[in-house]
């Protein structure tokens, strides 16, 4: 009998943020994990090919594959999650160092550097040291120049605060939950928060993953707006009365200030909130800040606004253009570390690892 192939869902566990790297690692398994895999390894040493051959296998196997992308490079991959087994295998090395929590009882962690010629590595020490330092320093740049345009930003959103009438605005807020919430009983139980990105600041620019987190719901709601704090602010307060009536909700949140919401799923209510222009003509509601707005304010600041749009653009892809160059030192330090690892023994430990997740 032919198995049926399970569905990857793509999302960024960290991103390249106006704050650095940030981290939502701890919500790669939502709930406690049965088996948690971390692997420790420096560039190069095939940590996103092993985690990426080990999905593939589990979707033949018929199981859904959460894939983990990382945000310094979109094909890569920094770990996977299999929800309905409870194991999760990830990139536990900088910049999102993960230790065990529980070492030998639900941790487990795989050394790829002892399949490392350390000796042929060493007589490359200075030019790893330099290269090493490049990539550093051109991350930190692309910091630097996304948080200029947050700066940027925060001026437009401060317009769009002053714009914004609040009584539309909580009205539109109160109608939705009504909609969509409104027959869902309060529950003794709290629900859970997962917190994630859908999008990311990449070196091929801002990417979004959001067809295949979005992809299975019935229900799409498509936000259109400019005032991200605001936007932000709604999906929270639906989140907030979700999390009140018993529901799990999961929470995508934009790459440039990491703690705004982009996106809001509610699985038991079979309901996603969008700013995804992949959505703007593919829903069944679409909410436009517009209405909320007072146009007259917004026209007093209309040549201010676009300079800000302006500038806003250039800067970030200043900051793109940094995390590109980091990108091809990060391609560099690959060369020398992956031309003396042992892959033979990685494929063994693979198959190792498989057949210990399907114990």
């Amino acid at each position: 009998m032919m198995v049926k192939k399970g569905m990857i869902k793509r999302v960024f566990p960290g991103n390249n943020t106006s704050e650095g790297f940030y981290s939502y690692y701890d919500y790669i398994i939502d709930g406690e994990a049965k088996k948690f895999f971390i692997i420790k390894g420096g560039p190069g040493v095939g940590k996103s090919s092993f985690i990426k051959k080990i999905g593939k296998e589990m979707l033949e196997k018929g199981y859904d594959v959460e894939f983990h992308h990382c945000s310094s490079d979109s094909q890569s991959l920094d770990g996977i999650a299999i929800p309905d087994l409870k194991i999760a295998i990830i990139d536990g090395t900088a910049p999102h160092i993960v230790d065990p929590k529980y070492p030998a009882v639900i941790d487990k962690i795989l050394h790829f550097d002892e399949f490392l010629n350390e000796e042929n590595i060493r007589i490359h020490k200075d030019e790893i040291l330099a290269v090493t330092l490049e990539k550093k320093k051109s991350f930190q740049r692309a910091y630097r120049f996304l948080a200029a345009a947050k700066c940027i930003r925060d001026d437009m959103e401060d317009i769009y605060e002053e714009a914004c009438h609040l009584g539309k605005f909580n009205q539109a807020i109160g109608n939705l939950i009504d909609e969509f919430l409104g027959s869902i009983p309060y529950s003794e139980e709290k629900g859970r928060i997962r917190h994630l990105f859908g999008s990311a600041y990449t070196p091929d620019g801002h990417v979004d993953y959001y067809d295949t987190i979005i992809g299975p719901f019935q229900n799409v709601i498509y936000i259109n707006g400019a005032y991200v704090k605001g936007v932000s602010s709604l999906l929270q307060q639906i989140a907030d009365e979700a999390i009140r009536k018993g529901l799990s909700v999961e929470a995508y949140h934009e790459p440039l200030v990491p703690r705004n919401i982009e996106t809001l799923i509610i699985p038991n209510a079979d309901i996603a909130i969008t700013t995804s222009e992949k959505y703007k003509e593919k829903n069944m509601k679409t909410i436009d800040f517009e209405d909320f707005m007072e146009h007259s304010i917004l026209e007093r600041y209309r040549e201010r606004l676009a300079e800000d749009q302006h500038l806003f653009k250039e800067i970030v892809e200043k900051g793109l253009a940094n995390i590109r160059k980091a990108k091809e030192k990060h391609g560099v330090l690959e060369g020398f570390y992956a031309d003396n690892m042992d892959f033979e023994k990685i494929e063994e430990l693979r198959k190792k690892i498989i057949a210990e997740i399907m114990m």
